[in-house]
């Protein structure tokens, strides 16, 4: 039995709702098969779960506890870069609120995603039934200009040398990204944006690797002082966000604290990474307007589905990641030290 980390197993939450009678089904007395499976950038092992609505002889929905909704013996492959990749038979142990469930499901390995890609996953059922359904994967593109940490303006035309740490920095850095071959305008691809401050922390004889997040905002509004209020990015259609160097500064102070051995922490990068959701898995989120921490998607049983010849969803969410240039006299500012790698 594996312990199956909540961030990973996203879609495995309906299996405490398998049996919601929210999901509307027209025909009355008939068995639907539920297929759900969300691919991610951030591991090489993919799972899937396929369950299925159960109804008596009268079209009602018997009671939670008396079935097991979980399909086992299923086949199922993922189409992908050429390749095939065959799921196999598991069972993982879900937490969720105190709470412990044994989930039968299906997991590949060795299945790692690349931008722009066609993806399918086709499961046939024990009795002949066939589910089907085909994705692309995102692809982004980021301004042709690359970004430094922290951004600095342009340099004055003059013939003496720019240097960066002249109050040249500026004051209201901003991000953009935009998606290769989309069609459908700013409503087909939900993103949340992070700008991530990697370090290490040389502590009790060893470095600890540890990472930082810098605050960003969608955009800001103005209080009756005159006071800047941010806000915050949330995972919305927006292609775009921002920040303040005074955030950027507090959030590098932060990383130490008041401990007086600056020395201690050493930058290694600085990252721009935006987590999307592919158009499918968008309409879904949107569908059911259901968000959590960690990234967590928590799906339910909706009348929104892109499985053909029965019901679910199959997503990706990938994360795009974008090393910025660091400025190593930014870093020395605060005392720590800068060892990229």
């Amino acid at each position: 039995m594996k312990q199956a980390p909540r961030v990973l197993l996203i879609f495995l939450f309906l299996f405490l709702e398998s049996c919601n009678s929210d999901f509307n089904i027209n025909a009355p007395q008939q068995d639907v098969y539920v297929l759900n499976c969300i691919v991610r950038s951030d591991t090489s092992v993919q799972y899937a779960l396929i369950s299925r609505n159960y109804f008596t002889e009268n079209g009602t929905v018997p009671p939670p506890n008396s079935i097991d909704p979980n399909v086992k013996g299923a086949t199922i492959r993922i189409y992908y870069n050429d390749s095939v990749f065959v799921m196999r038979d598991t069972t993982v142990q879900l937490l969720d609120s105190g709470n412990t469930a044994v989930v039968d499901c299906y997991y590949v390995k060795n299945l790692i995603l690349s931008p722009g890609k066609v993806t399918r996953i086709q499961a046939a059922i024990p009795g002949g039934d066939t589910l089907i359904s085909t994705i692309q994967i995102p692809q982004i593109s980021y301004p042709k200009t690359s970004w430094t940490f922290p951004q600095a303006d342009p340099p004055p035309l003059q013939t003496e040398p720019f240097l960066p740490n002249q109050g040249s920095y500026s004051t209201r850095p901003s991000y953009g990204w935009s998606w290769v071959g989309n069609t459908l305008g700013g409503t087909a691809i939900l993103s949340l944006p992070q700008l991530e401050v990697y370090y290490r922390h040389y502590e009790q004889g060893s470095f600890i690797e540890q990472k930082l997040l810098v605050p960003l905002a969608s955009y800001f509004t103005t209080d009756r002082n005159g006071n800047l209020l941010p806000v915050n990015v949330e995972l919305s259609f927006r292609t775009s966000c921002i920040t303040l160097l005074e955030t950027v500064n507090k959030a590098m102070q932060d990383i130490s604290g008041n401990d007086p051995y600056k020395e201690n922490y050493v930058i290694t990068k600085v990252v721009f990474s935006v987590i999307c959701l592919d158009p499918e898995l968008s309409k879904y989120y949107s569908a059911n307007n259901t968000y959590a921490t960690d990234f967590t998607i928590k799906l339910r049983q909706t009348d929104f589905s892109n499985i053909v010849g029965g019901k679910g969803i199959f997503g990706a969410c990938y994360k795009f990641s974008n090393p910025l240039t660091v400025d190593s006299l930014y870093i020395q500012y605060f005392g720590y030290r800068y060892d990229p790698f």
